[in-house]
């Protein structure tokens, strides 16, 4: 099987030969120590959206002032910036972090009520037909989604701090954007659903430190399960990335119509241990992503927890190995080498690790 197949076959709920073992591509340098690694099973995860998405009545000005790219939305209802610090090394080739989001208080609700409603999605398939035909089997190219409406206010429009006050203070208008944001995203997901797509991530960064059980099963639960069903009606493979720290939500979780748990992280990561997981999320695939901080540790611990997570989702069936996050570069090579090796030496499915 090539890795294409493998990842398939897990996701229809078959059995590959060995365990899928995918990275993100933006996190891969490239290079002979790309060759090594994908030749020993590494696959490419390649991300793309088939959709264009812009704003016609709202004027958008931009200046970067050395690591700093100062942004201005113009509205009819008023002027919104934010400020985001690029340049920064934990990302290929540009990382970035936004460190003023647009929404400070109340005062900006109209002016981000325009910007949602002026919203244009238009479908934007060529892309995505030339990277799956370049990439001829050496991994998938997954379909992003935007961010639920919870997540897509408090990761780019209000940042947790801002939402949390504006939720406190005025519960009412955080559910009237909600709504908004949800109606916008049918025609979204309507373009999606027409795509070539096979694999859609629903965007997200889920963790339960930050979005309580009682956030959760009122503003993604319905959401997800609604976005779902329009891209399972026409066969697509339904993932959200969930990178967060989940005990609290496990239960919430398994309530999903997710194909996949997508960056599923296990402790030290995480705080949900994989035979909890596994027991949780019964029929779903666990897309999981190896702890990005054991990278940090010397190749023999390295392999260490490589062989005690092998050991844990034994046999293997319903799992998939990924790097869906950042690793620091000074540690990169060393990390993802013995990782790669290791589940390359053990990966076959039924996994067998002896003692």
């Amino acid at each position: 099987m090539d890795i294409y197949s493998r990842v398939m076959c897990t996701l229809g709920g078959g059995i590959p030969d060995r365990l899928p073992m995918l990275i993100y591509s933006n996190h891969l340098p490239r290079g002979r120590f790309e060759r090594e690694v994908r030749n020993m099973g590494l696959g490419l995860d390649v991300r793309c959206n088939v959709y264009k998405a812009y704003m016609p009545n709202v004027r958008v000005e931009e200046k970067r002032v050395r690591d700093h790219v100062y942004t201005v939305y113009h509205t009819p209802r008023g002027r919104l910036s934010t400020v985001t610090r690029v340049g920064l090394r934990f990302q290929l080739p540009d990382g970035s972090w936004v460190v003023e989001h647009p929404v400070k208080g109340v005062e900006d609700i109209e002016a981000l009520r325009y910007m949602i409603r002026d919203t244009v999605y238009e479908p934007n398939y060529d892309e995505y037909l030339q990277l799956r035909e370049d990439l001829e089997g050496d991994g998938v190219v997954t379909v992003g989604a935007d961010y639920t409406p919870l997540m897509k206010l408090i990761v780019r429009y209000m940042g947790f701090r801002n939402f949390a006050l504006i939720l406190m203070k005025r519960p009412d208008v955080i559910d009237d954007l909600v709504n908004e944001i949800d109606e916008k995203y049918k025609e979204m997901y309507r373009v999606i659903a027409d795509s070539p797509a096979e694999i859609v991530r629903i965007g997200d960064n889920i963790d339960g430190r930050l979005v309580s059980p009682r956030l959760f099963e009122k503003y993604c639960l319905p959401y997800y399960n609604s976005y779902a069903e329009i891209l399972k009606a026409r066969g697509k493979k339904v993932i959200s990335h969930m990178d967060g720290r989940l005990k609290t939500l496990k239960d919430l979780i398994a309530r999903t119509k997710l194909d996949a748990i997508e960056a599923f992280t296990p402790p030290p990561g995480g705080d949900l241990p994989v035979s909890e997981a596994k027991e949780a999320w019964k029929g779903k695939v666990i897309w999981m992503n190896f702890p990005e901080a054991v990278f940090l540790r010397s190749p023999e611990d390295i392999e260490a927890y490589t062989l005690k997570l092998l050991r844990e989702i034994a046999p293997g069936i319903g799992f998939m190995l990924s790097i869906t996050e950042d690793i620091h570069p000074d540690h990169l090579k060393k990390g993802l080498k013995m990782l790669v090796e290791t589940v390359y030496r053990y990966g076959e499915i039924p996994v067998k690790i002896p003692s």
